[in-house]
């Protein structure tokens, strides 16, 4: 079985030009590319910066950066929220639940309040009890940010005593 040289060709040989339809792959390379911009602009919405302060063991340490004299806590327990401060002298201030749901609008009155009072205070600590929802925890951090405390820590309610 042979195979007969067009009238064409050079030297007997077949044609190997051929077409590749490009086309579904440029359509699957501009659906990736446009996913993947969208889910990154939302990555960045959806960010949550905490920190988290160590305590050194080295004694220079501490005396090169004291501790601020009071410490302003928010403890988040299934009765609602307690506010308060180490430090401070003045009894932890307690925020029931309305109608089973966390009073925000209150707890971000409170904290604009202490602001006001104490308006270089930066940071604030969030104390959360076992078994309370991620949602109650970031919409606690969120009230705090917008009563413009930056510097959120969050930690678990044994270690944010009052």
């Amino acid at each position: 079985m042979s195979v007969a040289p067009e009238a064409g060709d050079q030297g007997g040989r077949k044609a190997v030009d051929s077409n590749l339809n490009l086309v579904p792959y440029i359509d699957l390379l501009t659906c990736m590319v446009t996913f993947l911009l969208i889910t990154a602009v939302w990555t960045q919405l959806a960010r949550v910066d905490v920190t988290q302060k160590v305590d050194s063991n080295d004694p220079e340490a501490a005396l090169r950066s004291p501790l601020p004299a009071t410490k302003l806590v928010v403890q988040i327990t299934e009765e609602g929220y307690v506010i308060g401060g180490a430090g401070t002298g003045a009894e932890p201030r307690k925020l029931a639940k309305k109608d089973g749901r966390y009073d925000l609008d209150t707890l971000l009155a409170v904290l604009k309040e202490v602001k006001r009072t104490a308006p270089d205070k930066r940071d604030i600590h969030i104390g959360v009890d076992d078994g309370i929802w991620y949602e109650h925890v970031v919409r606690t951090m969120d009230a705090a940010l917008a009563a413009h405390f930056p510097e959120v820590s969050v930690t678990d309610l044994a270690a944010a005593h009052l």
